[in-house]
């Protein structure tokens, strides 16, 4: 197929060419980044200015992130961090923006024109279209939105369905870069992650639609719920979990109310069976977070189970799940999406689940969130809590009861000081 689309076929250093100064680029995120654009970029604009790249879950700390020279020349507004390049956020080129995830294609659209698409693509197939690959987050939306499109192919992104095919009409430049799909290793479980599984397990009916996040509570779910029947999946992020509990014929779909039968994302994460699963498989679909994590289309489902995790939370149900005080570590994503979204569903539930203690001992359960905290579900919203050492039910309960609720399922060694301070404060 490369010899029919050969002329939109172009080098790398001509697509360079492409970007000029106060451009507005909109990238693909995740395991569909462009890598041959993030790998090259920081060579490319020093003779440029004020060029503007939107993009999110970057897979490597790339040397555009870490050059301190970059600045003035290109701004990265990350939309979600990862580890590879939190630490470099505060620099002056690399700037986060706060928003749901199901905002981020209209906020794009909508702060400005977009110049440059550039994102990644499966080999074309014999009819002119190509797949997107285990991301349309926002990509298929931009796609119609830029004036220009560039596509990496590589060969060994996996062809998925959905909102993910793209006809090659709309694209205008392919570029040939074929590479392995980074992989993300599942988070090995421990005997908290595994008890919390345990308590969420029993809030998880026979035939609810569930959406999960990433880490080793998650992870621990793949175990404790292999003895459930007909779960549907409706999640931002397709992942292990969900392969493993599809293949062990757990995951059915069967009651779903919307997209009965379907296992539906808007992307994939993960290793290398995660993504030989939704190669070619009609049962996956993905489609842009707008749809997927729009909280009224969440609440259509039937029974639908929210679980997200957490960093801290206060005892009146503010939650912290994206940053250490002043420090943002990931980004608030689809957490409140999701979790406000389940709410609305008959028989749903919206679940926050976190270790009782941090690594360094100290209780994620406490009076007031560290200051600079960034609270991504307020307690207006929250619905249910869970430790290792039990489940605090909060959505509609008064302050005094969220916190009684709270400090019992909290780590024994604190619950004395929180009892305290509670009283001092006034909430009991």
């Amino acid at each position: 197929m490369i010899n029919f689309f050969k002329d939109k076929y172009q080098s790398f250093s001509t697509l360079m060419k492409k970007i000029k100064s106060r451009s507005t680029i909109v990238t693909a995120m995740a395991a569909s980044e462009p890598f041959g654009f993030y790998s090259e970029i920081h060579n490319h604009i020093k003779d440029k200015e004020d060029i503007k790249v939107y993009c999110a879950n970057p897979t490597k700390p790339y040397e555009v992130y870490l050059d301190d020279g970059c600045s003035g020349h290109i701004e990265l507004k990350p939309m979600f961090l990862t580890s590879s390049v939190r630490i470099h956020q505060q620099k002056n080129h690399v700037h986060y923006i706060p928003q749901h995830l199901s905002q981020w294609a209209e906020n794009m659209r909508r702060e400005e024109e977009i110049d440059i698409f550039w994102g990644s693509c499966s080999l074309p197939d014999e009819r002119g279209f190509a797949s997107l690959g285990p991301s349309v987050c926002y990509e298929s939306e931009c796609i119609k939105a830029a004036k220009m499109v560039i596509l990496e192919v590589n060969p060994q992104l996996p062809v998925t369905y959905g909102s993910t095919l793209v006809p090659l009409n709309q694209v205008d430049y392919l570029y040939l870069n074929e590479h392995p799909v980074p992989e993300v290793s599942m988070t090995p479980t421990n005997s908290q992650s595994v008890k919390i599984a345990e308590h969420i397990a029993d809030l998880v009916p026979n035939g609810a639609t569930i959406q999960l996040g990433i880490g080793s509570i998650p992870n621990a779910l793949s175990e404790v719920l292999l003895h459930k029947k007909d779960l549907g999946i409706h999640t931002e992020m397709i992942n292990d979990t969900i392969i493993k509990l599809a293949k062990a014929g757990v995951v059915t779909g069967r009651h779903k109310s919307i997209w009965p039968d379907k296992i539906i994302g808007s992307f994939a994460l993960g290793t290398s069976e995660l993504y030989d699963f939704i190669n070619g498989n009609p049962v996956v679909e993905f489609y842009p977070a707008s749809i997927v994590n729009d909280p009224i289309r969440i609440g259509r489902n039937y029974k639908m189970i929210s679980i997200n995790t957490a960093v801290q939370i206060d005892i009146t149900g503010q939650v912290c799940s994206e940053s250490v005080g002043h420090l943002e570590l990931s980004g608030v994503g689809g957490a409140t999406d999701t979790h406000i979204g389940a709410q609305r569903s008959e028989g749903g539930r919206g679940i926050i689940a976190l270790d009782s203690l941090t690594k360094k001992g100290k209780s994620k359960i406490v009076l007031e969130l560290l200051p600079g905290a960034k609270v991504s579900i307020s307690r207006n919203d929250i619905d249910t809590v869970v430790t290792e050492y039990g489940i605090a039910n909060l959505r509609g309960k008064t302050v005094c009861d969220r916190a009684k609720n709270l400090i019992s399922i909290a780590h024994p060694s604190v619950r004395d000081e929180l009892l305290h301070q509670a009283k001092k404060v006034g909430y009991l």
